[in-house]
């Protein structure tokens, strides 16, 4: 055990848990800890406990903190405190898994607790004293940058098939180099075991793996396990990703997780509301994976004209999607379009051309969508009375 200081511990809120629960009854873990051990900016605190889950509710009450049972029955209680919350889950042992949930049992004893974890750097506690507790020398991986697992890793991944995207997953944000090559061994020999995992971890999990700033090596060797195969993500544009990241951070554009999974995916436009449905996206989320997957279908090199009408039709992003997964660096005023050009809105409405003598009908919609086209082949030059004059 050694000793230190985080300033978050000051923190107000995480003080009066302190006061709360006893200063002997409570340590922060995960990745609180992991993040503060890293240098990063520590956002989500989490904490175990030695206090049954009533005696933390009641406890909590007492000093005028909320407490909300978001997980009661695996010994968790959420903290609420002027707007900022702290999880807060009594120490336990697994009695019974099944590979999807767990059947615990509450303890008081800290290192059972920490063997039921999966990975070593999962198993950090940190006293309110400073004092950072380090059953399984998680420490140690963390300043290597490498993942591994509690024990017998596949008796982990039995425990909990969420576990194999979690070791790639974490691999991304801490790892480097390559992956442990037991842990991908591992991975390998349980992958089957994916399948039993809803579509909405699954996608929680891919999402949180592609926000990392590089998650090529783990996506790789995730890939590799035929983990891809299984959730059926296969076939895969694995370039095209490597490509759109590098050029992604050549140019400083933000990290998209659903962009990045766009430039991966082999789908064409008829197969984006199936996978959608299969991994329960959000309707923004299909919308935004609708559009990207138009966009790489449309022909043909970039130019500066052919961009902007490609962001008119499809939407900046399919468009930055299409520029940064290409082969080549893009030119500077193609980064500049993507980043700065501000879409101009169509010069006529219908009343327009009734006014210049049409027929108020359907006949209307459809000149004014040949208008339209004209006036995107112009590169959005022509004014409303050119285009009036051309009907």
């Amino acid at each position: 055990m050694s000793k230190t200081r985080a300033d978050w511990l000051d923190r107000p809120f995480v003080r009066k848990i302190v006061e709360s629960l006893g200063a002997d009854n409570v340590r922060f873990v995960g990745g609180a800890v992991r993040d503060w051990l890293v240098g990063r900016a520590v956002r989500d605190i989490d904490a175990a406990t030695t206090h049954t889950p009533e005696m933390v509710k009641e406890r909590l009450e007492e000093s005028g903190i909320k407490a909300v049972p978001t997980g009661i029955e695996h010994g968790t209680i959420t903290a609420v405190f002027d707007g900022k919350t702290v999880e807060i889950t009594t120490l336990r042992k697994d009695m019974e898994t099944d590979g999807r949930r767990a059947t615990v049992a509450f303890t008081d004893n800290w290192k059972a607790d920490a063997a039921r974890r999966d990975f070593t750097f999962n198993a950090l506690y940190l006293s309110p004293d400073g004092t950072l507790h380090d059953p399984f020398d998680g420490q140690e991986d963390l300043k290597a940058g490498r993942v591994r697992f509690i024990g017998n890793a596949e008796t982990r991944i039995e425990e909990d098939a969420l576990r194999i995207m979690r070791f790639f997953r974490f691999h991304a944000w801490y790892g480097k180099g390559e992956p442990d090559e037991s842990g991908v061994a591992a991975c390998t020999q349980k992958v089957v075991m994916l399948r039993a995992l809803s579509a909405e971890r699954v996608r929680s999990e891919l999402l949180k793996l592609l926000s990392a700033p590089g998650p090529l090596k783990a996506l790789t060797a995730f890939e590799r396990t035929g983990a891809t195969a299984v959730l059926q993500l296969s076939p895969l544009n694995s370039l095209r990703l490597e490509r759109y990241i590098t050029h992604e951070h050549a140019h400083d554009f933000d990290i998209d997780a659903l962009m990045r999974l766009a430039c991966w995916l082999m789908l064409d436009t008829a197969e984006v509301a199936p996978f959608a449905k299969r991994f329960r996206l959000s309707k923004m989320e299909k919308v935004r994976l609708q559009a990207v997957v138009g966009g790489f279908e449309v022909p043909g090199p970039v130019s500066p004209a052919g961009l902007r009408a490609l962001i008119y039709h499809h939407g900046r992003e399919s468009a930055q999607c299409r520029v940064l997964s290409a082969k080549d660096s893009a030119a500077s005023d193609i980064i500049d379009i993507l980043k700065n050009w501000r879409v101009p809105s169509f010069p006529l409405k219908g009343g327009d051309l009734i006014e210049h003598g049409m027929q108020a009908g359907p006949e209307v919609s459809r000149r004014m969508s040949v208008l339209e086209d004209l006036w995107v082949e112009s590169d959005f030059t022509l004014s409303g009375q050119e285009l009036l004059a051309k009907l």
